[in-house]
């Protein structure tokens, strides 16, 4: 029976064989691009199928499908996809499109546009989607966390108007004057990233390695970053977009309440062998002022017509809480118009940002105004123009004492202290006096930026550039100190002027850069004004020349670059104004000191640059430029500067073919070579003999007449900086680009930097002149990977991540004693030393036996328990930081670096039909952190310096004690003196975070929605940023802990925010 079956099914199966055998066709084709030339590596496959294939070298192929109704699926990255119905064809003939709307596959590079596929260079592209997802106040903050390698810290907290740091792959040069900033141009001009308009911006690129930026030359040493800005496009179209923003201060201190700081600075007395400041009689005011027992926390002082100020008040006062408001307020409103036709296309833009501060006794406000009006014009076939006009206005307006300083002394004041007297006024030893009516500190700037570009094309492929820029700026600047008054317990008044932030000087004093300030006699006021005049010009004229003919692409580049750039700047100071309400330097009954400062500098380049591919396969690359800089000598100024890259795409490589059938399309090695020079400094002039007026011997009038005094000599061969960058990387996409990434390693070497010479004799009279001899390296790597893909028609997501790394070490600089505070050969930026702690002595005995062997007594004396024991690392019974040299540090170790390691990101997007989700997430993997002046009790040595938070109450006590017990503690006792706060390993903290930067979810009506008929797009959203940090940062903000060398304390600054917005997007 079996046997039957199988003959039966064998009959069936041969008299339907040649039926399915006739259904498969075969069909051939050639893949071109839009320059009809063949598309090699292009993915064919059959749709609803796993039949696929690939084209050849010359873009043919070949594939069998089932019938006349199959589809066709065509696939290349950086072209639009396609879809052909075989029907009775049997050769199909396609030509692909570049998907325009793949931004990322094409970056914008120095002079140009390249072929993602293509470039050779370190080039990363963020485009504006990225900027318009979170509502910033400016474009750094948006990019921060979007590159891989571009570093953007916030050291100086959230002031307003503060501008955040920026570097490329870390810090770049430690030169004396040396800026190691990226060049940032704004469509081709040199800018400020933290006043253009977010929502200007089209896209961005960030050239990240010497292949890529050299054609900048000296200007661009250490990266740049272009920001191209939106143009119109045909047909009329009207956006408006606006979000109100509610900000909250977060991470803020938390100090201890005044009876605990009370008991705490009599914990650090008696410890130290004094008396307990605090006696029982002033402990029972205290707890009676918290009890609302008594209604004012100070009262006048015994025996005196004034008040107990400081030490003296039993006030119970939370100063953050006190000039701190739970929220403010910020509103940001942009407008455009664009459109246009085939000869002319505009886009005008307009958009204010009005922000103010967290302050409770006087406004704080900062505001920007920044109108754009793009026009371009086509003459004809050939002949194209681009006019670029750009008004900035900005208006930083403050209390003259809320100055760098005052965060740093907000943290010091004592709780004791009331904000109110029982007079009704506020506390003069506050500020809030100062705040409210002591002047005020206002800043403006106005910028103007026109921009020309004028290209020819003489023929195909043949395009001639001139681009003419230019900007203006008048900052002004006017700083007020009114005379102050407060009510003596008597009924009568006492003048007092509040002068933070200007220098301790009896009279006249140049702070070093012009800006003279005065010291004025108690009771008179001050008033400082400035006014300055920047014009920058800057001249672009090249040409460039592509062909492709085969499988060989070509394309020269060409041109010449000149800079000028000029700053005046003027300023007035006196005192003794008549009318503080009337704040006019004319009145005064005082001389006015005027003094005025002049910078000006010039450049000019010439560049060339050749482009070579051979069947989107192997590419070349090589960049010349040739620059000269007026900072220099003139033999010192003119200096080459080459660069070459090299890529390869693997992936069009035939043994890649099956990879590649299996959605491994894309896959390219490059490497990179280059030198750059750095004429980037602080000094105009830093070659010039340095000279001041001092006052002469000579009496005219009965005064010293002031002379010309030359310091010290000067150097005449100063010259570059000059900077090596070699790197390798690799890109990738894989199926169908919906997993793309890359990884780079580096290493810059920075040579010639300007260091300090050798040392000359005593009896030469002065300091030897810098010279360029010391060199720094950094080595590092980059890497991000994302995944996007479109599940449906309805629902589409995104995960994208990205870490990077890197260290700079000192190869070479001249320090003869080997000074450890100061720079050395092989040392590490960021490097910090200190001592290593053994553990906290539990009783006097302990401590005594481990000071018998390892005395401390370089520290400090009246060691008992609950103090640190630090360890003796050279074993030779003493303690001690020896010279503070490389070959005698003592016991000194390094115990840590500053510097943040590990900087990573990672973003989750989604949109289900009308609705979208973003959420972005930045952080740092590694930092350590040592705070001065903050991380451990200090001692008493003024009425300030103290910082006392309720993350101290972790130091020793033994049982008894009114705070608790606390043998098993992180900190020592406390004590009035630096035995306990040493630089030691003990108190390094681990910085590293990870914050959610923003959250956003926004709702788009479906375009069927008629809410009229002029509303062509409407969006709503509800965004959240900084809304939670995960640290074991003790105290303060990992995000703005300023420099571990701030002498004043790191993390002292002005809050961070949390920031919630409601914002709508409308198109017309």
């Amino acid at each position: 029976m079996k046997t039957k079956i199988i003959i039966i099914i064998g009959c069936l199966f041969s008299l339907f064989a040649p039926l399915m055998y006739a259904q498969e066709i075969k069909i051939t084709g050639t893949v071109l691009d839009e320059m009809n030339e063949g598309l090699p590596g292009a993915s064919v496959a059959v749709k609803g199928t796993t039949t696929g294939t690939i084209t050849d070298f010359d873009g043919n192929f070949s594939i069998s499908v089932p019938g006349t109704k199959s589809v066709l699926v065509i696939s290349f990255i950086g072209y639009q996809t396609k879809e052909i119905v075989v029907g009775n064809q049997k050769t199909i003939k396609v030509t692909m499109k570049d998907d325009a709307k793949m931004i990322d596959e094409v970056v914008i590079v120095g002079f140009g546009t390249q072929k993602k596929i293509n470039a050779t260079g370190s080039v990363r592209t963020v485009d504006n989607k990225v900027l318009e997802a979170r509502p910033v106040a400016s474009a750094v903050q948006g990019l921060q966390g979007a590159v891989a390698g571009l570093n953007i810290t916030n050291d100086a907290g959230g002031g307003l108007g503060q501008e955040m740091n920026i570097n490329i792959r870390g810090i770049g040069s430690i030169g004396d004057g040396s800026i190691s900033s990226p060049l940032i141009l704004i469509d081709g001009m040199e800018g400020d990233l933290n006043t253009i308009n977010p929502n200007d911006i089209e896209n961005i690129s960030v050239l990240k390695d010497a292949a890529a930026a050299s054609i900048y030359g000296s200007r661009a040493p250490f990266g740049v970053i272009l920001i191209t800005t939106k143009t119109g496009e045909k047909g009329l179209r009207v956006n408006y977009t606006g979000n109100v923003r509610i900000s909250q201060p977060v991470a803020v201190p938390n100090p201890v309440d005044s009876y605990t700081y009370a008991l705490m600075v009599n914990d650090a007395y008696t410890n130290s062998g004094g008396n307990a400041p605090f006696g029982q009689s002033q402990l029972n005011k205290i707890l009676q002022y918290q009890r609302g027992e008594l209604e004012y926390g100070i009262e006048k002082a015994e025996g005196q017509n004034d008040w107990a100020w400081g030490q003296r008040s039993y006030g119970n006062t939370n100063w953050y809480d006190a000039f701190l408001k739970n929220f403010t307020t910020s509103q940001e409103h942009n407008l455009s118009v664009s459109g246009g036709g085939d000869k002319v296309n505009y886009y005008f833009s307009a958009n204010y940002l009005d922000q103010s501060g967290l302050f409770r006794y006087a406004d704080e406000s900062y505001s920007r105004l920044a109108i754009n009006g793009k026009v371009g014009v086509r003459f004809n076939k050939k002949v194209n123009l681009i006019w670029n006009t750009r008004l900035v206005v900005t208006d930083n307006d403050k209390p003259t004492a809320l100055n760098d300083l005052f965060f740093h002394n907000l943290g010091r004041r004592s709780p004791l202290m009331p904000v109110m007297m029982p007079n009704g006024e506020y506390n003069k030893e506050s500020l809030i006096p100062a705040i409210q009516n002591g002047g005020r500190n206002n800043s403006k700037n106005q910028q103007l930026y026109n921009q020309a570009t004028l290209t020819y094309e003489p023929i195909k492929g043949w395009k001639i550039y001139a681009d003419m820029n230019s900007r203006l700026e008048s900052p002004r600047t006017s700083r007020q100190f009114k005379k102050l008054q407060y009510t003596l317990p008597d009924g009568g008044t006492q003048d007092f002027l509040v002068l933070e932030g200007v220098a301790d000087k009896a009279e006249y004093s140049n702070t070093g850069d012009g800006t003279f300030v005065i010291q004025p006699a108690a009771g008179t006021n001050f008033l400082e004004k400035s006014n300055g005049y920047v014009n920058y010009f800057n001249t672009n004229i090249y040409t460039d020349y592509e062909k492709k003919f085969g499988k060989h692409y070509l394309k020269f580049l060409i041109g010449g670059q000149s800079e000028y750039y000029y700053k005046e700047t003027t300023r007035v100071a006196t005192n003794n104004v008549l009318l503080d309400e009337k704040p006019f330097l004319s009145s005064t009954s005082t001389k006015n000191l005027i003094s005025d400062k002049l910078g000006e500098w010039a450049s000019m380049g010439f560049f060339g640059r050749i482009n070579y591919v051979y069947a989107d396969r192997y590419m070349a690359e090589v960049n010349l430029r040739y620059d000269g800089a007026s900072r220099f000598p003139s033999t010192q100024r003119w200096a080459f500067f080459p660069s070459f890259s090299l890529g390869w795409n693997i992936a069009q490589e035939s043994f890649w073919r099956p990879l590649h059938d299996v959605g491994l399309e894309y896959l390219k090695i490059r490497g990179s070579y280059g030198k750059l020079g750095n004429q980037n400094t602080k000094s105009f002039y830093q070659f010039y003999q340095k000279m001041e007026a001092v006052p002469g011997s000579l009496i005219l009038g009965g005064e010293r007449a002031n002379v010309l005094s030359v310091f010290d000599p000067y150097s005449t061969s100063l010259t570059w900086e000059k900077i090596e960058n070699a790197g390798v990387g690799i890109d990738w996409g894989f199926f169908n680009n919906r997993l793309s990434g890359s990884f780079d390693w580096y290493q810059r070497t920075t040579k010639d930097m300007i260091g300090p010479a050798k040392a000359l004799p005593a009896v030469f009279g002065g300091d030897a002149p810098k010279t360029n001899n010391a060199e720094l390296r950094t080595r590092g790597w980059e890497l991000e990977v994302a995944w996007r893909d479109r599940v449906n028609k309805d629902f589409s997501y995104g995960i994208s991540a990205s870490v990077s790394d890197y260290q700079t070490v000192i190869t070479k600089y001249d320090s003869p004693d080997g000074n450890i505070d100061k720079w050395y050969k092989g040392k590490k930026y960021g490097e910090m030393w200190g001592y290593e702690v053994v553990g906290i002595a539990q009783n006097d005995r302990e401590m005594a036996e481990y000071l018998a062997k390892h005395n401390q007594s370089a520290i400090g004396d009246k060691w008992g328990g609950g103090d640190l024991m630090y360890r003796d690392l050279d074993n030779d019974g003493s303690v001690d930081s020896g010279s503070g040299t490389l070959s005698d540090h003592g016991d000194l170790k390094v115990i840590g670096n500053s510097t943040p390691r590990f900087a990573y990101s990672f973003s989750l997007e989604a949109k289900y039909k009308f609705i979208d989700f973003r959420a972005f997430f930045q952080g740092i993997g590694k930092r350590d952190v040592f705070f001065k002046n903050s991380a451990t009790f200090f001692g008493f040595a003024s009425e300030w310096q103290r910082s006392l938070y309720t993350d101290h109450l972790d130091y020793f006590r033994y049982v008894g004690s009114e705070l608790g017990a606390n043998m098993d503690s992180y900190y020592g006792r406390l004590r009035t003196d630096q035995n306990n706060i040493q630089v030691c390993d003990r108190f390094v903290q681990n910085g590293s975070y990870l914050r959610l930067k923003n959250i956003q979810i926004g709702f788009s009506l479906p375009e069927k929605t008629k809410i009229s008929r002029y509303v062509k797009k409407a969006r709503v959203y509800l965004s959240g940023e900084n809304l939670f940090t995960i640290t074991n940062l003790k105290i303060y903000d990992p995000e703005a802990v300023g420099s571990a060398d701030d002498a004043y304390g790191a993390g002292k600054t002005y809050p961070m925010y949390r920031v919630w917005s409601v914002g709508l997007e409308l198109t017309f």
